[in-house]
């Protein structure tokens, strides 16, 4: 929770600075490099905090077997870091409009590299991400400290975006070094086919992982034609409060997704034991966020950005309770389907949800005022996710209930 809180809340300490010095000209622009860099990060991911991560916690007790894993995901991974970056410099330079911000986007990339370099999907399948807190703080906070010593007027904002994205790559830096001191992992030189085999594994997840990010940040981008990027300032002001509060679900998936997915294999009537107990520990938290949100939006919008972002206050509203339901869809898709080897149906829900997305957006943003189509578009799109894979549950592990039922009758007798 802490790592989560460094990674995704420290940024939010600097947003009250940042929206007073700089125009909301140029912090839209950052959060535009930032969305359009999105597509870059996922890529380099490729789901490898998933599958690596189900695989890494499988063979836990083989260090053979998770050096070939680290070494033949890390090569991937480094692999698509360089056609990414490939990739962004081609699209920048051949639009006119993003051209001028070369700079900027390259910085924005930054937050790619530190991806490369920091092996989550490692620590998280083998449980240890205790010993990873300091390095994630000293990173943010030294982030924070270059950010309010150098940046000071409107015409540093490209400071602010090399600041704010360079202290992934020092904390990637560390958490790299870290990795034989904290783990049996040693890098081995891996083959062309293991590294073929690690991109295969991880194709079906990246799909639906990248479907994701066409809808997120495509929807910024959207916003940003449609309205400028005073639209995608306002936009994504709100929209960054709520994924700040929306990733402090990830430590929870994070602590049990490796625990879920080793229970499956061996048992699976205690893993849907386990998650019918827990599903409203694990969620209610998340509700009164979502309560938070909505009941505090004009107090938190004024006081973290000031009086001249008071168009983002009906947008935090209105996202608000997607924290909620981001929390009750994960029980029901990543601690079940994806861990219980439902894989081919959660890609299934993933692309129609995305499919979805433009299909309510597009008409919306000609309809109403272009952030608020993008924030309605994301609140529906959670309310449905959260329902099909509740029913897609609940058919699911009532043909369980179905088969075990003398088992569980006996054991109520008993």
């Amino acid at each position: 929770m802490i790592v989560q809180m460094s990674t995704y809340g420290a940024p939010l300490l600097v947003l009250p600075y940042l929206s007073r010095v700089l125009t909301t000209e140029h912090f839209g622009l950052i959060a535009y490099s930032t969305a359009f860099n999105w597509y870059f990060i996922t890529l380099v991911e490729y789901g490898f905090n998933l599958t690596a991560t189900r695989r890494i916690s499988i063979h836990s007790d083989n260090p053979k077997k998770i050096s070939q894993i680290f070494s033949s995901v890390m090569a991937a991974k480094a692999l698509l870091t360089i056609l990414g970056f490939l990739i962004m410099l081609g699209v920048v330079l051949a639009t006119p409009k993003l051209r001028p911000n070369l700079v900027l986007f390259c910085l924005g990339h930054l937050a790619v590299l530190g991806d490369l370099l920091f092996p989550l999907w490692l620590f998280q399948g083998l449980q240890k991400m205790g010993n990873l807190v300091w390095r994630d703080l000293g990173s943010r906070c030294l982030s924070l400290l270059l950010i309010f010593a150098f940046v000071h007027k409107d015409a540093d904002y490209l400071w602010a975006a090399g600041f704010q994205a360079g202290s992934t790559v020092l904390a990637g830096i560390v958490g790299l070094i870290t990795v034989p001191f904290l783990t049996s992992a040693r890098f081995v030189r891996p083959s062309i086919p293991e590294v073929f085999l690690a991109l295969r594994e991880g194709w079906p997840v990246f799909l639906s992982m990248a479907a994701m990010t066409l809808s997120t940040s495509t929807n910024t981008l959207i916003v940003g034609f449609r309205s400028g990027p005073k639209g995608v300032a306002y936009f994504s002001a709100a929209f960054r409060l709520v994924v700040a509060v929306r990733m402090l679900v990830s430590p929870v998936v994070t602590a049990i997704y490796p625990h879920i997915s080793h229970l499956a294999v061996n048992s699976r009537e205690d893993a849907i034991r386990f998650l019918r107990k827990h599903t409203w520990k694990l969620t209610a938290p998340f509700f009164l966020a979502s309560v938070g949100l909505f009941a505090g939006a004009p107090l938190i919008i004024r006081i973290l950005y000031s009086s001249k972002y008071q168009p983002s206050i009906p947008l935090l509203q209105v996202m608000a309770f997607t924290v909620f339901l981001l929390a009750l869809q994960h029980v029901y898709s990543t601690f079940f389907m994806l861990a219980f080897g439902y894989e081919k149906q959660w890609s299934r829900v993933i692309f129609i949800t995305a499919a979805l997305n433009f299909l309510i957006l597009g008409p919306l943003v000609f309809a109403i005022w272009p952030p608020m189509a993008a924030a309605v578009t994301m609140l529906a799109l959670e309310i449905f996710a959260a329902a099909v894979t509740y029913l897609f549950f609940k058919r699911k592990t009532g043909e369980a209930n179905f088969i075990s039922g003398g088992v569980t009758l006996g054991e109520r007798r008993t």
